[in-house]
């Protein structure tokens, strides 16, 4: 009883982790980050299908619950199907299969009795009953277990990963995102982009700086940088924190709720150094007015 039970909860562990591995891979990777190159500790793997199976409960967001029922109740159904479909073929395959080894298992039996050498004869007959039940046992049990497990890895993979990625969606948008709004402030000339707080309408000092790359990238960030709230005409942008990890800021301007979906947001990744302390600023939302 207790060794079921202990293969049972290791089946479970690696259920889980799996799923939480999927998940990250699929939300960081909708940001174009690497879920490895973030050091996550491996507690963080065992919560995170928390998320894909009941939603997020102490945000309120219900809706998730229920989409998240609903595809789970279809998947399951599905891979239900999917498994008594590949038993069924699997079974067919196994008595043919059979069949072929028990006909030339007799040929083989006869011929050896054909022969001269009886010591060896026995051993033969031997070797040959003993692969045909050993044949069986292996067919039945870890064929089937293996399948049974594929599958449902499968199921695990489609959750986590369609999750992942709604998740992704929802954070990247202003008005549904759940993570913190993030405002950064660093000593003059550490960073290329940001404004001077008594004027904002001074460029960054751009002269110390050098750039590999897209420079246009780089344009378009220093005109979302900042919101002027003054002017109606002036794009507003929020920044959000995205992750922090070992001293390393992972920051995105927001995207509009209309957005494609096809649509992500540029990630800013500020590290921490000694040349100067940084001042980050979180909020559960923008203020409406300065």
């Amino acid at each position: 009883m207790f060794g079921k039970i202990a293969g049972l909860l290791s089946f479970l562990g690696i259920g889980l982790y799996f799923t939480g591995w999927v998940y990250r891979w699929a939300y960081f990777g909708y940001f174009q980050l690497e879920v490895t190159t973030l050091d996550l500790p491996f507690e963080s793997f065992l919560i995170a299908p928390i998320q894909v199976f009941l939603g997020n409960i102490s945000i309120g967001d219900f809706s998730t619950i229920g989409r998240t029922i609903k595809i789970g109740i279809f998947t399951f159904i599905i891979i239900i199907l999917i498994i008594q479909v590949n038993l069924i073929i699997l079974k067919f395959c196994r008595k043919k299969l059979t069949d072929i080894i028990n006909k030339w298992r007799l040929k083989l039996l006869r011929w050896s009795l054909t022969t001269k050498h009886h010591k060896i004869t026995r051993r033969f007959q031997s070797f040959l009953y003993f692969q045909q039940f050993n044949f069986i046992r292996y067919d039945k049990v870890l064929i089937n277990e293996i399948i049974i497990v594929t599958w449902l890895l499968t199921a695990l993979f489609f959750l986590g990963q369609s999750q992942g990625k709604v998740d992704a969606i929802r954070d990247a948008r202003n008005e549904t995102s759940f993570l913190p709004v993030v405002t950064l402030i660093t000593p003059e000339d550490q960073l290329p982009l940001g404004r001077k707080i008594s004027d904002l309408t001074d460029d960054p000092n751009r002269s110390s700086f050098r750039a590999i790359g897209d420079i246009e990238l780089y344009e378009k960030l220093l005109e979302r940088d900042y919101n002027n709230k003054t002017d109606d005409n002036f794009p507003q942008v929020v920044w959000r924190l995205l992750i922090d990890r070992g001293g390393q800021y992972y920051i995105f301007p927001s995207l509009p709720k209309n957005a494609s979906l096809n649509a992500r947001p540029p990630v800013v990744v500020i590290q921490q150094n000694g040349e100067g302390e940084y001042i980050v600023i979180l909020s559960p939302e923008a203020p409406p007015s300065l």
